[in-house]
């Protein structure tokens, strides 16, 4: 089979992104804090739903009211589901050669970023962040607006940050197309990434 041939099995999942002979060295869910928002809108809707149809309408014969309020509780609940499936089938993957993005339930959304345009990176965990666990990492490249520039709601952050930050300062050896550009004449000694905790 050559190398750019297509393989006789279909790929699941986010290995159907991967190019010939790419490697995933990580693959993440965001954390699940990013649902407590939508969650507590939920939650609010539904007693707020509540307290006013007890509150306006205790009242037999008062059914709009209620029905209207009832509409707007399911409202949220239907929109904390939906973020609640967009959480589950997003994924964020770090591959040898890129970081990429995988989102959407009925559009499916790839964002991608090579690695060898990581110029800078910003890592930060807020203190909500450091009490659940979770971080966010900001990559950038020079003079071009990336697909893929922040990440939110990382789990794991320092495990996350460690690993992309050893694969985007690995040596020519390891990676092609940086060979390639310093090869070229390109006396670029790397990106150095930057530290907020």
């Amino acid at each position: 089979m050559g190398r750019h041939s297509l393989p006789r099995e279909r790929l699941r999942g986010d290995d159907r992104y991967l190019a010939m002979d790419e490697q995933v060295v990580c693959r993440v869910r965001r954390h699940p804090a990013l649902l407590v928002r939508p969650f507590a809108e939920a939650l609010g809707a539904i007693v707020g739903a509540a307290f006013l149809g007890f509150l306006l309408s205790p009242a037999e014969g008062s059914d709009l009211l209620d029905t209207v309020l009832g509409l707007i509780a399911i409202g949220f609940m239907a929109r904390f589901a939906w973020k609640g499936w967009e959480w589950s089938v997003a994924r964020i993957v770090v591959t040898d050669r890129r970081l990429f993005e995988v989102s959407g339930i009925i559009t499916r959304r790839v964002s991608s970023m090579p690695l060898a345009k990581v110029t800078d990176m910003t890592y930060h965990r807020s203190l909500m962040g450091r009490l659940l666990g979770y971080g966010a990492l900001r990559v950038e490249s020079p003079g071009q607006k990336q697909a893929v520039e922040q990440i939110a709601y990382l789990p794991r952050p320092d495990d996350f940050y460690r690993t992309v930050t050893s694969l985007v300062m690995a040596g020519p050896a390891e990676r092609p197309d940086v060979a390639e550009r310093v090869e070229d004449g390109d006396d670029n000694t790397g990106p150095l990434p930057r530290v907020i905790v």
